[in-house]
């Protein structure tokens, strides 16, 4: 049987248009890049190189720099909802029990790589840099809501204060992981009685 080029060629690849991908495609190849690279090094070049297409089809999907960069932190986002979800559980716990049953969920390779990505939205929306100044604030109320669920409390007011009070600790260990290294993020954990003292 003789083969011919299209034969050869990736399902994606149709000899009158060349490589054709969907935008859902071009959306998780962003997160791919914001994951790699940070939100500062999402570019659509960036993008476009891991799909080895135009970056003009890129554009054509998301035709702005802000689509680009809201597309690729919703795709984060899920990562990060998945993940805090295998991390808290569905089950009502005070905060100190929520946050040592996450710490350990939290604390692995990828859990860092997506929570670099977090942290850096949150730093540029504190700048005010557009578009993270909206996104952030609505991912972090989503967050708080969806922690509000776990938390234990007398009344809603409870349960969200019990809540902040996980974020507020969760996201400070986290920061201490990320830029003075696990030793000093196990150290603080351990003072705050989230990590044993023999591990």
């Amino acid at each position: 049987m003789r083969t011919t080029p299209n034969d050869r060629c990736s399902p994606n690849y149709n000899q009158a248009v060349g490589y054709r991908h969907s935008e859902e495609e071009i959306v998780e190849a962003a997160a791919a890049v914001a994951l790699e690279h940070g939100m500062s090094g999402l570019t659509y070049r960036r993008v476009a190189d891991r799909l080895e297409i135009s970056d003009r089809m890129v554009v054509y999907y998301l035709p702005t720099k802000a689509d680009l960069v809201l597309a690729a932190t919703t795709a984060v986002s899920v990562r990060l909802q998945q993940l805090l979800g295998e991390a808290f559980g569905d089950e009502r716990r005070d905060p100190d029990a929520l946050v040592r049953k996450a710490w350990p969920v939290l604390t692995t390779p990828t859990a860092d790589r997506i929570f670099a990505i977090f942290f850096e939205a949150i730093g540029l929306a504190a700048a005010g840099t557009d578009p993270y100044d909206q996104l952030v604030p609505a991912m972090m109320q989503a967050w708080l809501d969806w922690l509000s669920t776990r938390s234990t409390g007398s009344t809603p007011s409870a349960r969200r204060r019990n809540a902040l009070a996980v974020i507020a600790r969760v996201d400070g260990l986290l920061v201490v992981r990320l830029t003075l290294g696990v030793d000093a993020s196990n150290a603080a954990a351990r003072a705050l009685g989230i990590r044993s003292s023999t591990s």
